[in-house]
């Protein structure tokens, strides 16, 4: 399977992305898959296995590489992993847990996306917890560059966190530093979301994709989450709540944005 170069990535920019959370275990991969989004995410899963919530990156990964989808995907839908810190793990092994669920996606992945977002990984964006996770993310950078020389395959990073009001979190920050391809910034039920949504967008500056998730609902949202200068968008709850019948009015958003110019910014 060729990788998605990060250079193409364009996360949930022509067709809405499908926010991990739907599906941990790969048991409704086909269907997702087949469902009209741009990129489908599972998980978030860890390297160690959560009865009753999720069976492991590797089980995930060996379910996902089952589907046999042809080497040449890229106008396909993309495949994302989510990952995160095993359960009732110390906060220092941030860095292993990631790096051993970067590898074991590495084979089925086009992105992997590393989840501080639910409420069990927010404590890490404390200010105490910068170096910690500074490392982690340098060290998932530099597995990243190792596996793409040696098996001439690229897959792309993304760091997912909740969307603040200060200009651009240190954690994000610190993901750009690294090299990170995307950031997937989850909106908060906030009238001033759109404010900081566009503050963000203007520390990034292009320098890598800034994806919005959280109240994409209707083409006006989409319009507005892209107006404010996110490149592309993921969606959740509206699917839950209405399955692929949830696409045609955030197509049109997304259309419509794009002929009036916005979300042009992604990544390098």
């Amino acid at each position: 399977m060729s990788g998605m170069s990060a250079c193409r990535l364009r996360l949930g920019s022509e067709r809405p992305g499908l926010a991990g959370g739907i599906d941990r275990d790969g048991s409704r991969a086909a269907e997702l898959l087949a469902a009209g989004f741009g990129s489908v995410e599972f998980g978030t899963v860890t390297p160690e296995a959560e009865p009753g919530r999720q069976p492991g990156v590797a089980v995930l990964a060996q379910r996902l590489a089952g589907l046999g989808r042809p080497p040449d995907h890229q106008n396909q839908v993309l495949i994302g992993i989510g990952l995160g810190l095993g359960q009732g793990a110390a906060l220092t092994a941030l860095a292993a847990h990631w790096l051993a669920g970067l590898k074991a996606a590495w084979p089925v992945a086009d992105y992997l996306s590393f989840n501080l977002s639910a409420a069990a990984y927010r404590p890490l964006l404390a200010p105490e917890h910068a170096v910690l996770l500074a490392d982690a993310l340098a060290t998932v950078a530099r597995e990243r560059q190792r596996l793409t020389a040696d098996g001439r395959r690229h897959v792309a990073l993304a760091l997912k966190l909740p969307l603040e009001a200060q200009p651009l979190s240190t954690a994000a920050q610190m993901a750009l530093a690294a090299g990170f391809d995307a950031v997937v910034a989850v909106l908060p039920q906030r009238p001033e979301r759109l404010d900081w949504l566009q503050a963000w967008a203007r520390r990034i500056n292009g320098a890598a994709q800034l994806v919005a998730v959280g109240g994409m609902r209707t083409s006006a949202d989409v319009r507005a989450a892209l107006g404010a200068g996110a490149s592309g968008i993921q969606v959740h709850s509206v699917f839950v709540e209405q399955g692929s019948a949830c696409l045609p009015p955030l197509l049109a958003g997304l259309a419509a944005a794009h002929r009036a110019g916005l979300g042009a910014h992604g990544g390098s």
